[in-house]
């Protein structure tokens, strides 16, 4: 079972107001997370400061038996209503979770706290994709925000601990879950769309299942493995790639699959294979990788040429050259001697290395060499 951890600043309405929880008791209640990162503007700073410890001491005499470790993250902050003080501090922390707690289940209160605090809560949780993280919302015993100014008597370091405690009506049994999980992954749906939007016009697969590990969409499984296929074909994985598209049994997806749903690799035909590198190529070129648009072309030209050899030629492309998985490579012994001459000549080489793969102007030479033995 995973760990549960906690991430809360601390408000105006903790420990407790209006003899109900505040939304840290609250949230402990009902998680029990092991782990409090408790962030502390100056002001909660001195209402914290020891001996008097109000928070950790209300949520131990508020809950009996529950003993969380609690760590105190204290900011110096004194300027809580500006939105840019807070983004080192959120961040550090964060990042001291991602190496203490790897794998934890990470509740945010997004209660507790201004406004600027639970909107820079917000943003980060809006694009994190290496932590669970869990929003929780606590509602008011009324439904309602805090206004009455009985409900609104602002704690010091001498809040009464164990008198709250003994008045605060959540100890009750059968009090009320005031708990609310909000879905603001919606805010980072729509932002999240429109960079997989653009990255689709570039298509840049690689970056779109990045994107997907935010696990934000309703169909997101089914997403990732389109983009795995996506990203199989851009590889030329050939008939690989119909392995992501099986378990999805859409027949919506039928025209998508590498030439036809049969698995064996002998029956795609070599002209589909040349049409598979033009069309790589032709992603290249609109993505404007001018780099790998041009290493695509000899892999093109050496199929062309194989094809031209097997099909025009009619020549056994298993007796004239030696196959791995990998391709075709030339094998001395299996060439007519006139032939390595024409190679060697065409090459301007005074000899031929033996076991290496075939190159565009080997096969060039080689064509040229069966059209003019034809001839003569």
């Amino acid at each position: 079972m995973s760990k549960k951890v906690l991430l809360t600043f601390a408000g105006n309405t903790d420990p407790t107001r209006g003899q109900h929880d505040g939304p840290i008791i609250h949230i402990c209640r009902y998680y029990k997370p092991e782990k409090i990162y408790l962030i502390l503007t100056k002001e909660m700073e001195e209402r914290d400061e020891a001996p008097y410890n109000i928070y950790e001491k209300a949520i131990k005499e508020n809950l009996k038996d529950y003993n969380p470790e609690i760590i105190r993250i204290k900011t110096g902050i004194k300027d809580a209503h500006h939105f840019d003080v807070y983004f080192d501090t959120i961040y550090q922390t964060f990042e001291k979770i991602k190496k203490e707690e790897k794998d934890a289940e990470v509740y945010l209160n997004m209660t507790s706290g201004t406004s600027q605090i639970t909107t820079n809560l917000l943003m980060y949780y809006i694009d994190s994709v290496d932590l669970k993280l869990i929003p929780i919302q606590v509602e008011t015993f009324t439904g309602q925000s805090n206004k009455t100014e009985a409900d609104n008597k602002t704690v010091d370091k001498y809040y009464a601990v164990e008198e709250e405690a003994i008045c605060n009506l959540d100890n009750e049994e059968n009090s009320k879950k005031r708990i609310v999980v909000p879905d603001l992954k919606k805010y980072s749906r729509i932002l999240t769309k429109n960079q997989i939007e653009k990255l689709l016009e570039q298509y840049k697969y690689e970056a779109i299942s990045e994107l997907l590990k935010r696990d934000i969409f309703d169909k997101n499984l089914e997403l990732n493995t389109l983009v795995n296929f996506a990203i199989e074909r851009t590889n030329l994985k050939g008939l690989e790639c119909n392995k992501k598209l099986n378990s999805l049994n859409n027949k919506d997806y039928n025209r998508l699959y590498h030439f036809t749903k049969d698995k064996n690799v002998t029956r795609i035909p070599s002209w589909y294979q040349i049409v598979d590198c033009f069309a790589l190529a032709n992603i290249k070129q609109k993505a404007e990788d001018i780099s790998s648009y041009t290493l695509m072309l000899e892999p093109i030209i050496v199929k062309l040429y194989l094809s031209i050899l097997k099909d025009i030629m009619k020549k056994n492309l298993d007796e004239l050259f030696r196959k791995d998985s990998h391709g075709y490579k030339i094998e001395l012994k299996r060439l007519e001697e006139d032939l390595k001459e024409m190679i060697k000549e065409d090459l301007k080489r005074e000899y031929l290395k033996d076991d290496v793969y075939i190159s565009a102007q080997t096969l060039a030479s080689t064509i040229k060499y069966y059209l003019k033995k034809k001839k003569n």
